[in-house]
Parts: structure tokens; sequence; C-alpha cells
């Protein structure tokens, strides 16, 4: 799904679970972290040579497309910034993986198994998402927030 899609259903999500709470940034990072293994993604362009390392390791929606890495980063987000980093980061860790479900591509969410889990509804960047899905997930953010 597009990065805008993921940011706003991300914030969305940390909204919901930590309200206005200086937390809400790392919902808003998680949701877009987990293409960082894509080298055309947004967080990927700014990070230089870090995506196509992870790409080659792991695959594009492999790893960081899971539950273990999801886990992971609200782990890390407990121990070095607290619960409601940790728990907004998950949330918006968790809308990235459930958004990129919904396509037909899928994700390896019990990573290290590789069987993809799809429920193929949109075709990432298609116009089911640009017409529907991204002008709904920013209603919804304008609609939570106000």
């Amino acid at each position: 799904m597009m990065w805008c899609t993921h940011l706003t259903t991300g914030l969305t999500a940390g909204y919901l679970v930590t309200g206005l709470d200086p937390a809400l940034a790392a919902a808003g990072l998680a949701s877009l972290l987990p293409d960082i293994d894509s080298p055309s993604s947004y967080v990927s362009n700014k990070i230089p040579v870090l995506p196509e390392v992870i790409r080659l390791l792991s695959g594009h929606r492999g790893f960081f497309h899971s539950i273990t890495a999801a886990v992971i980063i609200s782990v890390l987000c407990f121990i070095y910034a607290g619960k409601n980093f940790a728990i907004a980061a998950g949330a918006g860790y968790l809308t990235h993986l459930a958004g990129d479900m919904l396509t037909c591509s899928g994700i390896s969410l019990f990573w290290p198994f590789r069987k993809k889990i799809s429920i193929p509804l949109v075709k990432t960047g298609g116009i089911l998402e640009k017409l529907v899905i991204m002008p709904v997930s920013v209603i919804l953010l304008i609609k939570v927030f106000s």
C-alpha cells in the first residue's frame, strides 16, 4: 500500500491506543518501517544502502513484514522509550501488516516461515487503493483527531 495510507492508519491506531501523546510519533514511524526492505519505499529512500542489504537478506515482505519484527520493534520501544511508545509502535506496525495482507502479494506474517498470508482485496498502488482506501484512511484520521 502507499506510504501515506500506512502513515494515516498507523497514526489513527496510535491515537486510539495512546491518545494525543508524544508516543504517537512512534506509531507513525512504525507504520512506515516494514517497507525498509523495499528500495523504492518512502523510508528506505532516507537511508542509503541499508534497504538493499535488508532486501538481499530477507527479501521484500519477508522478516520486516512479520509478527516477529512487530514484537521486536515493540520490545525495543518498551526498553528504550516506555510502555506508551511500545503500544503505539506496535499498533502502527500492525496496521501496516494488516494493510499489506489485504494485497495480492500478501506477507510472510509468521516469518521465518515463508508462506505468504493474503486476503487479496487490493492491488498495491491500484485504483481501489488510490480512490477508496487512501481517502477513507485520511477521513478516519481527521475524524479521530477532531
